[in-house]
């Protein structure tokens, strides 16, 4: 997180832990802060200069998040990042995603 980003995140920090306490009363009781503050920064403003969103838009964003958002945002980083063959080697995979011979 970079400086700015770390500021602006101390700055609306009483939003987020709101946002938090909502997920919480709805059993969502993993949903971190940081990792709310990540998504909005990742998933909702990757094409924007956060730092220059006005904090009326920055607090919006925050309270419009689901859980069902953040929770469908990891499972696609998941499983864009893991390396599901990274256990076995060339001949198994070739065996296992090659055409069968009859």
């Amino acid at each position: 997180m970079s400086m700015q980003h770390a500021q602006l995140f101390e700055k609306i920090r009483p939003a987020i832990d709101t946002k938090i306490e909502e997920f919480k009363y709805y059993q969502y009781n993993t949903i971190t802060a940081e990792e709310l503050w990540r998504f909005c920064v990742e998933k909702k403003w990757r094409k924007k200069d956060v730092e220059q969103l006005h904090l009326y838009e920055i607090v919006a964003t925050v309270f419009n998040v689901s859980p069902s958002d953040i929770v469908s945002f990891n499972q696609v980083e998941f499983l864009q990042k893991d390396n599901w063959f990274a256990d076995i080697n060339a001949e198994e995979l070739q065996f296992l995603l090659g055409p069968t011979k009859h």
